[in-house]
């Protein structure tokens, strides 16, 4: 089975969970991972929230496009997931596309989870990291997906519910605006949503059964 980077943290989110509010991440790059292409990322602001009901309704072109960003194999969500975001684009000093400020909240009904992200200042809240994003045109005319923890740095997301199984984990969040912010006209998409739990799995790239993506510009 193919897994995620190791994590390397004094006493955090070892084998035995704690209850640490804090975790300190250092994960390992893998000897099979493909470096990305350079990323792409205008100063800009990301918004939306609505639904996704995997495996219902993929937006299978979409997917397809830049799937270094998804190597590591996980296994499948499905049922019912929400979620809402807003997202701040910038630069560091060398030029890495990262999130300067952020909030992301995603909920697996069937899992009984609620994830969240929270970075200020260019860092992520819960491992003190910058958290590293990409932009990109999609397979739709017109159409950008948005990626929020590219590898080998992802972010770090807190666990919430009756069904989490650590504090914290690794997490890659992607939004693809297909339709330049216009609101949804039918159901499924053409907006569409993907979130990656480490320990959790995958709901792949699903178009919205309700709600919006934003890309604001820069």
């Amino acid at each position: 089975m193919i897994v995620w980077p190791s994590l390397i943290a004094a006493g955090l989110l070892a084998a035995s969970c704690t209850d640490q509010p804090k975790v300190s991440m250092a994960p390992n790059r893998p000897s099979y991972w493909l470096v990305p292409p350079p990323a792409q990322c205008p100063t800009g602001k990301w918004t939306g929230g609505g639904r996704i009901d995997p495996p219902s309704n993929p937006d299978t072109p979409d997917e397809a496009v830049h799937p270094e960003y998804f190597a590591v194999v996980l296994p499948s969500m499905t049922g019912k997931f929400t979620f809402g975001f807003n997202v701040f684009l910038g630069q560091d000093a060398d030029g890495n596309c990262i999130v300067n400020k952020g909030e992301i909240e995603v909920n697996g009904h069937a899992q009984k989870i609620a994830w969240h992200v929270s970075i200020h200042n260019g860092v992520d809240a819960y491992d003190g990291r910058p958290v590293h994003a990409t932009v990109f045109s999609d397979a739709h005319p017109g159409g950008f997906c948005l990626v929020v923890g590219i590898p080998d740095d992802y972010m770090t997301a807190r666990e919430n519910g009756k069904g989490s199984t650590e504090p914290f984990e690794l997490a890659q969040f992607e939004v693809c605006d297909n339709d330049r912010g216009q609101p949804q006209k039918g159901k499924p998409g053409p907006d569409a949503m993907r979130w990656r739990s480490e320990h959790h799995g995958d709901t792949h790239l699903i178009y919205l059964t309700g709600g919006n993506i934003v890309e604001h510009g820069s």
